[in-house]
């Protein structure tokens, strides 16, 4: 690969060159900011005359078509650089008045005069930005229109209009940008000396990184053959691109990864580890591209549940309360669940059945959220991929009853809250600050008829956020606890209109009561019903509608079956098992972050952590180890004390470094190795997090459950 420096405007000025933008490049994307110091960089020019390195261009030749004697080149980076410049001139023609000028301009850089077609456009563009981009070069503009490359060329008139520099000048100034020419040549066998896809990867790491979806549609793209990759650019990856939408691409492949592999995928990680999952099952491009395009159809479900209406709308109300739980670790079993339900060739797996599957994940999702029976990393690792492996393994296609049968028989422990566990912890929840128009929806929709207003405009607190001095007297005495206690659970909220939320405030309970009684929603006409003989409401009153809705959402959200498997007694876990650390997992390989921003104390002190942690099983105890080069919270500066365990962290290494020389090795606990590093008390267990932002809680719960799973094999 041969590098050629040269002028911008040489390396476009050329009747034997045509560039092709490949369909596999991203959209144009340059904003105006970038448009405008160009700009000034090119009056800057005009001043010193001094040449500027506008980068590197790197291309292979397409086709040669000799007959009409100009070539066609690939662009593998440059193409945002070559389509502004190319936007620039279009703009110095359009307001140059001199017509033998913009004449001059359009068939020396914006169109190639040796072409015989319609299509004579210098550059061609991807087909998103083509229609915009070739009515701009060929002067038929709508300004009115809006687009990223019409946004540009408008800001270049004004800039132009407003610097009152010449065409010339201007014309001087962008020959003075210099880029390097690479060319991918062909070598004596007709094969390129260099791959564009490791070229492509090694810009990529040295310049602006590019997202998942920018390097896999490339990766994928690039491994067909030039002539077909529009084809299978506007069959397969349009459709998911269109389907899912650009931003959720990255997530869409992670969660994919995680159903074909049945392992966790660490974010950031997708691109390798995609190519990785290609080259080890020896599957070709274009199949990865059918399959992606395949799975982004129940993806899309999973995003947006309105469109599985027409697969059935009672999958896509399910799809919707599982949306609203935020169970977004469940979309690799949803993949494929879904896919199965909707194989015409699986006769016992219908919506139906899909349906019921559906049902009592959410059941069991909510049941354990409202628990917090699980930790999240455990919730996670089961949701994502132990049932998920267990319905991957089976001969079977009965997954609904596979799902409940392994919910309610987890091998471990019991992870599905019962009645009694579940109502108890319903009534306590804080529901105000988690799924507040979720459960009011539910719960409605199980006592009434009327499915009118699924969503409530806003939720009233019947005992008010602010107590007046009338609310404290009635409450009596102990006023304070009552409210800190129950203002947010089930009792105490009921659905309202933000009108009547907002007059209501915190008037008394009698005054409130009227406008329940006209509510549109049954669950607040019936606190009107159940409470109009009662003149105050207080703790009884809150208790006794929380037994009472409580009492309908255990049959809203159902239980697990009778367990008939007996938890495996070589596995069975402890108290604590699911923060057990095992000496082979990859807790005890990673080195764990701790990062918190410069914060201002009321004291005016300023300060930054930036922690490193490792784990050692020493005498199979865990020893969490605060790393020599973490920055610490500078005690010394603060004048604030460790208090506890100070002789002994000193002991071994510290004295008021705000970055560690020597390694702490005195914590047996992730949260003391936090608490130490920045002076406060935290939970280390999702304060410490990987490279990744995955938590230290989530690590531990996928290392247990990979042992788990290797044991009962």
């Amino acid at each position: 690969m041969k590098p050629d420096a040269t002028s911008i405007l040489s390396f476009i000025n050329s009747a034997d060159k045509t560039f092709v933008i490949p369909v596999y490049q991203r959209n144009y994307s340059w904003r105006t900011e970038e448009c405008e110091k160009l700009f000034e960089d090119l009056l800057d020019s005009l001043k010193t005359n001094k040449r500027h390195y506008f980068g590197n261009i790197v291309y292979y030749v397409l086709d040669s078509i000799v007959w009409q004697g100009y070539s066609e080149l690939a662009l593998i980076d440059g193409q945002q650089r070559v389509t502004t410049i190319m936007l620039l001139l279009a703009a110095i023609r359009d307001t140059e008045p001199d017509e033998a000028k913009r004449k001059a301009i359009t068939e020396t850089y914006l169109l190639n005069r040796n072409s015989t077609t319609k299509e004579r456009v210098k550059l061609k563009q991807i087909e998103s930005d083509r229609d915009i981009y070739e009515s701009i070069i060929n002067g038929n503009f709508d300004e009115s229109t809006d687009s990223n490359a019409g946004r540009n060329y408008k800001t270049f008139k004004r800039l132009i209009g407003n610097s009152g520099v010449s065409t010339d000048d201007l014309l001087r100034a962008i020959n003075n940008l210099e880029v390097v020419a690479l060319d991918l040549r062909l070598n004596e066998n007709k094969e390129r000396s260099e791959s564009p896809q490791i070229i492509f990867e090694s810009i990529n790491a040295t310049g602006k990184s590019l997202s998942t979806a920018d390097l896999l549609r490339n990766y994928l793209l690039m491994g067909i053959n030039d002539a077909d990759q529009e084809l299978y650019y506007k069959d397969y990856w349009l459709t998911v691109e269109k389907g899912i939408g650009n931003d959720n691409i990255s997530d869409f492949i992670n969660k994919y990864l995680i159903m074909k592999i049945g392992d966790a995928i660490n974010k950031n990680t997708e691109y390798a580890e995609f190519k990785k999952y290609l080259s080890k099952n020896k599957i070709s491009v274009i199949d990865a591209l059918k399959d992606l395009a395949h799975y982004s159809k129940y993806y899309s479900w999973i995003l947006q549940p309105s469109l599985a209406e027409k697969f059935s709308s009672n999958t896509a109300s399910r799809l919707m309360d599982l949306k609203e739980l935020k169970t977004s670790s469940m979309a690799p079993l949803l993949l494929f669940i879904l896919e199965k339900a909707d194989d015409e060739n699986i006769s016992e797996f219908n919506a139906t059945e899909l349906n019921n599957a559906l049902s009592t994940l959410e059941s069991w999702g909510f049941r354990v959220r409202v628990s917090g029976l699980l930790t999240s990393g455990a919730f996670n690792t089961i949701s994502s991929t132990s049932i998920l492996n267990t319905l991957k393994k089976s001969e079977e296609c009965d997954y609904d009853e596979q799902i409940i049968y392994e919910l309610s028989n987890y091998r471990t422990q019991d992870i599905w809250p019962t009645d009694e566990e579940f109502m108890e912890a319903f009534k306590k929840y804080n529901f105000y600050k988690t799924y507040k128009d979720y459960v009011q929806r539910k719960l409605e929709n199980a006592i009434s008829n009327d499915h009118h207003n699924w969503k409530p405009d806003s939720i009233e607190h019947i005992m008010p956020e602010t107590l007046s001095a009338d609310w404290k007297k009635r409450l009596g005495e102990n006023y304070a606890e009552i409210h800190g206690e129950y203002l947010h659970t089930i009792g105490n909220l009921s659905p309202l209109n933000q009108r009547d939320n907002s007059i209501n405030s915190n008037d008394p309970f009698k005054t409130k009561l009227p406008q329940y009684k006209n509510s549109s929603w049954r669950l607040t006409r019936d606190v009107w019903e159940d409470f109009h003989n009662v003149e105050d409401w207080g703790v009884n009153e809150i208790k006794k509608r929380a037994d009472a809705l409580a009492y309908e959402a255990v049959k809203i959200w159902h239980g697990p079956e009778r367990r008939v498997r007996q938890i495996e007694a070589d596995i069975k876990k402890k108290d604590d098992d699911y923060r057990r650390i095992l000496p082979d997992g990859r807790a005890c390989s990673t080195v764990f972050h701790l990062f918190w921003k410069s914060y201002k104390m009321n004291s005016g002190f300023e300060f930054g952590i930036d922690a490193k942690m490792r784990i050692e099983l020493i005498n199979d105890k865990p020893h969490f180890i605060v790393m020599a080069g973490s920055k610490i919270f500078p005690y010394s500066a603060s004048g604030k004390t460790l208090n506890k365990r100070e002789s002994e962290i000193r002991n071994n290494g510290w004295h008021d470094e705000v970055i560690l020389e020597e390694d702490i090795n005195v914590f047996t606990s992730p949260s003391g190795a936090s608490d130490f590093a920045t002076s406060y008390s935290t939970n280390g267990w999702t304060e410490w997090k990987t490279e990744d932002g995955e938590t230290l809680d989530d690590v531990v719960a996928s290392d247990l459950e990979k042992s788990y799973e290797n044991l009962s094999e």
